[in-house]
């Protein structure tokens, strides 16, 4: 299938046909990790960085942004604004902790990370383990403007989540529909993607942008620098706290990096989701498709399905791989879900999980979850559609290329 047009506001369409139009006559901003750097330090009137570890993926970034990505004009700005603005989060956190030095010292004890493939029940897991008051979980504002930390009393009513509200509202503007993918919003818990990206390696890029030697890059580096640097932002949001909760944190690509959590996070609890990747590729294929298509005016839908087929071929076989060295000595610290279970019976599942790590399960907090089901809404922003033919898949070759992770989790 070609690449699909699409359909703007007028408003919008102008805009982009005018930068367009500029950048044709030579008008154009180039996007380059020295200059935002520079731009960063010079609002923030601060210049360390918390080192230098970060860079080498800022550049690959925007290389990656101009020479791949075929960004609009829109999609210019956004990336822009996105990059220098998580280059002043940087800066700030990095103040912050050198004012507040006992925050390195905050210690993050048996974090307990959902991963898994989108579409494997890895939300409702999420939202139904939020009901526990003995968790602590990224809320999507304060990890957009993270300082000062949030305390408990004020973590719902600060004023920051009605700016952070707006900027949803506008991704929801320019992309209509897409909260009926996605819900979005200031006060729900927010995905470890959205901390890493502070480090420039995270797959909220590869998601949002089409940038396909960025993401082979990005496949081969080292992620210890990315999870200490998550290590590190946690610390600056419990400290608002205190400690004594254990964090709750999720996000699909864990499932990558399982060796690097557990040399980051060493007493680290792992709960892998699992469902059959056919039943979940073309759903994430639309939903990187949509995100795209707010920065870009050209998305080819069969070239995005297949980028998510070998991407996830990837992942899902680290996974398998981190598993069965990881075996010998950390094999307690991982505990398996079939999203049919999820489905069927969540709160059974989740109180099995407890045991099994040994957290306390109470009845209190098993009506809690009853009550959360009974009342969470359905498609409260309307249905998620998509055609699996559209993104090039092929459920029999396909299911081919994930034989070893299907063979060791979800056997005939």
């Amino acid at each position: 299938m070609s690449e699909i047009k699409i359909k703007r506001p007028f408003a919008i369409a102008s805009i982009n046909a005018a930068g367009k139009l500029l950048r044709k006559i030579g008008f154009k901003r180039e996007l380059r990790a020295d200059e935002l750097m520079q731009q960063a330090m010079q609002s923030r009137g601060l210049h360390d960085f918390g080192g230098t570890d970060f860079v080498p993926a800022l550049e690959n970034l925007c290389t990656a942004l101009e020479n791949e990505a075929r960004l609009n004009t829109i999609g210019r700005t956004i990336a822009r604004k996105s990059l220098l603005s998580l280059l002043q989060r940087r800066l700030d956190i990095v103040h912050y902790c050198n004012q507040n030095p006992g925050i390195n010292h905050q210690k993050i004890v048996k974090p307990l990370f959902i991963a898994g493939m989108p579409r494997t029940g890895t939300t409702i897991l999420f939202e139904l383990l939020s009901q526990d008051t003995n968790h602590r979980f990224p809320i999507s504002w304060e990890v957009e403007c993270p300082i000062p930390p949030a305390s408990e009393e004020t973590l719902y009513t600060d004023p920051r989540i009605e700016q952070v509200n707006a900027q949803f509202d506008q991704v929801e503007q320019l992309v209509p529909g897409f909260r009926a993918i996605h819900e979005m919003g200031a006060t729900l818990p927010q995905e470890c993607v959205a901390i890493l990206a502070s480090h420039f390696m995270s797959e909220q890029w590869i998601v949002s942008y089409n940038m396909p030697e960025f993401r082979r890059w990005l496949m081969q580096q080292n992620f210890t620098a990315a999870y200490e640097w998550h290590k590190r932002c946690l610390q600056v949001m419990q400290s608002g706290y205190g400690e004594g909760k254990r964090w709750l944190l999720k996000t699909p690509p864990h499932i990558g990096y399982l060796e690097t959590i557990l040399k980051v996070y060493p007493d680290a609890c792992i709960v892998q989701t699992h469902r059959d990747p056919m039943q979940v590729l073309a759903s994430l294929s639309s939903l990187t498709a949509s995100l795209r298509s707010l920065a870009s005016d050209s998305i080819d839908p069969a070239a995005i399905g297949r980028d998510e087929v070998a991407n996830w071929k990837t992942f899902l076989q680290r996974g398998v791989d981190a598993r069965a060295k990881l075996a010998e000595k950390h094999s307690q610290q991982f505990f398996d879900i079939r999203f049919e279970d999820i489905l069927e019976r969540p709160i059974a599942v989740i109180e099995s999980m407890y045991r099994y790590f040994g957290f306390e399960f109470s009845d209190e907090l098993r009506q809690k979850m009853q009550t959360y089901l009974d009342n969470r809404p359905r498609d409260k922003h309307g249905k998620h559609e998509y055609n699996a033919d559209d993104y090039g898949l092929d459920a029999e070759q396909d299911r081919a290329l994930f034989e070893d992770y299907l063979k060791r989790y979800l056997p005939a």
